[in-house]
């Protein structure tokens, strides 16, 4: 479960005895409270990873320790009277329960377990995940003995989450529940980036040369010599170890098919991962039609721009045009950057006509670091610190630079910058009256959905002036809306990995290249990808239901407010807030 894995915070005695309080908004928050001490005191090296759902460090009695946990908190919460509830109480307790129910399905006998002997994959398992983790700690100046003595800490917890993951894989292997043949050499290739070559050239040894003078003598020579054992004695050794299994043990148990109803209970696993990811009750073959039907409106509008490009030849040819021709290309990654730093600017210079609230935080861009880029998709955000010191990042994919098209820079840019990703995770973050599990909350489906959203608001923001990028933007939407088919293809329909890449080739108009890496990353992370256009597509509707019932006193920018000052939040709890907005709207 996404939801509240970035919560966990305080003791378990609280969970076990949870005092009467005076009145359901205390209760509630005194709830909320336990359940995170709860779950920390059970997972507590698990409390900032984000998404957890392939933890092979789970054991059984853990899971079991988990269905109590979740059971008795949610008898708890059933027992609050919802109707004494304060608005933004209310808010969070709808949150709340909705998140508890998803990590009931996910807690059943079939679900989470199978789940953890699929303990890493390519595109989020801790053997990519923690390399960059320590690269971004290692960015911010570490000053104090203590700054080295965490980072020794958590490269021995890594080693020991290795060795956990390999154990519960081996056991994948007995009981025939394996990750794909191409997962596999995906990460078998991250491994051996890690595992061999000298540790002291590695990222891993980077703040060791640039330990502060004011660490010395005595103190200097254990951090030198602990820290060192730590990577050359453990750390890559575990890698070392990683790569071995892999390629002697794993490897050969591969599965040729890439969906999960290839193993056994992979069916229920997707339909879990379907509901979860998209917060919705819609079915695997309701979204497969839906994402052919759209795909179906995209391409006469595709039709449209290609006409008004001057271009006489068909779809696919307008798109071989645009792949082979060389004003389409960056020259370089500087011109890349010139390039998203021109979409940046020219959007905050129309910012205002969209939106009543900026982000404090400032935007940047960087370049994927060159052992994870070949495995990432073209740009990715990560959020500014919590204490403001480092900007939001949106990460640029130079890797194979001939393959990344211009004509997308401007749709791209809006996703993952501003208004996109940067625009709704800092109005949460910087709205310190909230509770920090919705400030920092992850639901999918609202923050991919909004950043699709955010896409649609080009033409408004000073972008999609020229045909091409135009085009770009509906290559996008058509891309997107390629996920909802070529994911539930993969994951319920037995699709082979070459027919979803050529789906996404001829759909999407993705390179050879691009369309490889989305399909590994479907395969890895089923049903993350239907989260986008299930989510834009709610925020349409209720856009659309506002501008019927407000007619003239509808104001786009409230709307924007609305929709993102609480911060994320399943889709049938945002349908709820903003009906309840709008009567508010009526009568203002």
């Amino acid at each position: 479960m996404r939801h509240f894995r970035i919560l966990l915070a305080l003791g378990l005695a609280g969970f076990l005895a949870g005092p009467a309080q005076a009145d359901s908004s205390a209760d509630l928050n005194t709830l909320m409270r336990d359940y995170r001490a709860a779950e920390l005191k059970l997972r507590p090296n698990t409390a900032n990873r984000g998404n957890d759902r392939y933890d092979g460090s789970r054991t059984a009695a853990m899971l079991t320790a988990r269905r109590h946990i979740n059971e008795d908190t949610l008898a708890r919460l059933t027992a609050i009277n919802e109707s004494g509830l304060k608005p933004q109480d209310f808010l969070s307790y709808e949150i709340f329960r909705w998140s508890l129910d998803d990590e009931a399905r996910e807690l059943k006998p079939g679900i989470a377990d199978n789940f953890d002997l699929l303990a890493l994959n390519q595109f989020d398992g801790a053997q990519i995940i923690f390399p960059r983790e320590m690269q971004s700690r290692a960015e911010s100046p570490w000053n104090q003995p203590k700054d080295y003595d965490d980072a020794i800490r958590r490269m021995l917890r890594f080693t020991n989450a290795i060795d956990s993951a390999i154990a519960k894989m081996r056991e994948g292997i007995v009981r025939g529940i394996v990750q794909p043949r191409a997962v596999v050499n995906r990460m078998i290739a991250q491994a051996q980036t890690f595992a061999t070559g000298e540790a002291d050239a590695g990222l891993f040894m980077a703040p060791l040369k640039t330990m502060p003078a004011r660490i010395s003598g005595a103190e200097r020579s254990r951090i030198e010599g602990a820290y060192r054992e730590a990577v050359e004695g453990q750390l890559v050794p575990a890698y070392r170890r990683l790569l071995a299994f892999l390629n002697d043990e794993y490897l050969p148990h591969a599965r040729e098919s890439i969906g999960l109803s290839g193993i056994p209970g992979g069916k229920e696993m997707y339909l879990y991962l379907v509901k979860s990811e998209t917060t919705s009750d819609l079915t695997p073959d309701t979204i497969h039609a839906l994402g052919l039907a759209d795909l179906k409106r995209i391409e006469v509008e595709m039709e449209q721009v290609k006409t008004e490009a001057g271009f006489s030849g068909s779809l696919t040819q307008f798109r071989e045009f645009l792949h082979s021709d060389p004003r389409f290309k960056f020259k370089d990654r500087a011109a890349m950057l010139a390039e998203f730093t021109r979409v940046r600017d020219t959007v905050n210079a129309h910012l205002g006509a969209l939106f009543l609230t900026r982000p404090k935080s400032d935007l940047t861009f960087r370049f994927y670091e060159s052992y994870v880029a070949p495995d990432r998709p073209a740009a990715e955000y990560a959020a500014a610190s919590g204490d403001g010191r480092r900007p939001g990042i949106v990460y640029l994919n130079d890797s194979d630079l001939a393959e990344r098209p211009t004509y997308t820079s401007e749709v791209l840019a809006i996703h993952e910058g501003i208004p996109g990703h940067h625009m709704q995770v800092a109005m949460a973050r910087e709205n310190r009256a909230l509770p920090q599990f919705r400030r920092f909350g992850e639901e999918t489906a609202f923050a991919e959905g909004w950043a699709l959203y955010a896409e649609t608001l080009g033409p408004e923001l000073g972008l999609y002036e020229d045909p091409y990028q135009k085009f770009g933007a509906l290559s996008f939407d058509a891309w997107r809306a390629s996920r909802l088919v070529v994911d539930t293809g993969i994951h319920w329909l037995g699709w082979t990995r070459d027919a979803a890449v050529a789906f996404l080739k001829t759909h999407a108009g993705l390179s050879e290249t691009e369309a490889a890496e989305e399909v590994d990353r479907y395969i890895a992370i089923p049903a993350q990808a239907l989260s986008y256009k299930i989510g834009e597509q709610e925020i349409l509707d209720l856009r659309e239901r506002a501008k019927a019932a407000l007619g003239a006193k509808f104001d786009i920018r409230r709307f924007h407010e609305a929709v993102l000052r609480d911060g994320p939040m399943p889709l049938p709890v945002l349908d709820a807030k903003i009906a309840r907005w709008i009567a508010q709207e009526k009568t203002s």
